[in-house]
């Protein structure tokens, strides 16, 4: 192919990162920037690869990304007999899943790959470095995953949410998290009227990342009542899939809460928050500080080299949030911090600020911009 029939070539770009939504919305919000750069790139063909598993396999159908699905599977962290199993699998799953790469790679030759972390990227990210194709990295916790310090050294370049990886990844740049375009705001009155509550009284979001949070929503099934009725405000609750309709069958005929297994409309229900409570996971703390949004954060204690905990600590430290740990949540701790803020305009007014100051809204722009130019200098090198 000569190089004036190669620039009309639809530019091929492979993708992958997924499993939660922590990895899948940041691949999605550099998609979206990339598509929205077709004027000045021209076409650009998007190839994501995934898991069965993963939450990419019921999000990218609806937003018509193809999927191609590899059959890795994170290393399991209890010491269940399952999780045993699974685990003694691990290394023919591996196997497998850089064949089915390779497979991927060869039929849809991208020109760049990009990934968001987590296992589902190891096996395509290391096939095309291997195969000379230019790798591209963002990783959103403070201490990287072992996949991307694995991947570090094959990779192009390395964005980071946090200053603070460079001290893991000397070369990492720090751009902040990648954000969905959808997340838009709306006013505080059309949200709230929105999930049907009520415009008078505080509204507190509970989020336990995209596929719920167990012990969280054991806490508030225990809970919830009382806070509602001494405190006088509403909530909103993503209970996940699991728990959902048990959930709802309890609080049915209660009008100050607002459940549901999953939001689609993360703007409308931030803009509806006052106080939001939260896992620590890094995307979570992007979108929250785009809002300027006061938090409650409960680092996951499982979560791969307690990310979500030094996570929390960061924003506790920069003044945004109030960090409590899981095992502290049937003290009082939780009640006294939540009450304290529901009846201070001022510490939810100063916490908003710093939040708001931490923002990097600007993130996915970036990123893209760094990644084309990069691209552009490949292209003179070669």
């Amino acid at each position: 192919m000569t190089k004036e029939e190669k620039k009309h070539q639809p530019l091929k770009i492979l993708v992958t990162g997924g499993g939660t939504g922590g990895h899948l919305f940041p691949a999605i919000a550099l998609m979206e920037e990339l598509k929205s750069r077709s004027a000045q790139i021209g076409n650009i063909e998007f190839l994501f690869v995934g898991t069965e598993r993963g939450l990419e396999s019921s999000v990218l159908d609806n937003l018509h990304y193809p999927l191609r699905k590899i059959w890795i599977r994170g290393f399991q962290r209890g010491f269940s007999i399952k999780s045993i199993l699974i685990n003694l699998l691990f290394p023919i799953r591996l196997l497998i899943s850089l064949i089915q790469s390779l497979v991927i790679i060869k039929q849809f030759k991208p020109d760049i790959a990009i990934g968001t972390g987590g296992y589902t990227s190891g096996p395509p990210m290391r096939i095309a470095s291997m195969m000379r194709i230019p790798v591209f990295i963002h990783e959103q916790n403070v201490i990287p995953g072992v996949t991307t310090r694995m991947l570090a050294k094959h990779a192009s370049r390395i964005y980071s949410s946090f200053e603070d990886t460079k001290q893991y990844i000397e070369n990492a740049i720090c751009l902040g998290t990648p954000l969905r375009r959808s997340l838009e705001s709306v006013s505080r009155k059309q949200a709230i009227q929105f999930f049907e509550l009520r415009q008078n009284l505080k509204t507190v979001f509970i989020l336990g990342g995209s596929q719920g949070s167990r012990a969280l929503n054991n806490y508030w099934i225990n809970h919830l009542g009382s806070y509602i009725n001494k405190s006088r405000c509403q909530f909103i609750w993503q209970t996940g899939q699991s728990d959902y309709e048990h959930i709802k069958n309890l609080f049915a005929d209660n009008p100050c809460v607002h459940i549901t297994p999953f939001i689609h409309e993360m703007g409308i229900s931030y803009s509806a928050a006052d106080i939001i409570i939260s896992r620590a996971g890094a995307l979570s703390l992007a979108e929250l500080c785009l809002y300027g949004k006061p938090s409650i954060l409960i680092p996951l204690p499982t979560a791969a080299g307690n990310h979500q905990e030094i996570n929390a600590r960061i924003m506790e430290k920069e003044g945004a949030s109030i960090m409590i740990l899981q095992k502290n949540l049937s003290s009082e701790l939780l009640d006294i911090s939540l009450s304290s803020l529901i009846d201070s305009e001022e510490k939810l007014t100063e916490m908003a600020e710093r939040a708001k100051a931490i923002a990097k809204p600007d993130s996915a722009k970036l990123i893209v911009d760094d990644i084309l130019r990069t691209m552009e200098e490949y292209v003179r090198k070669n």
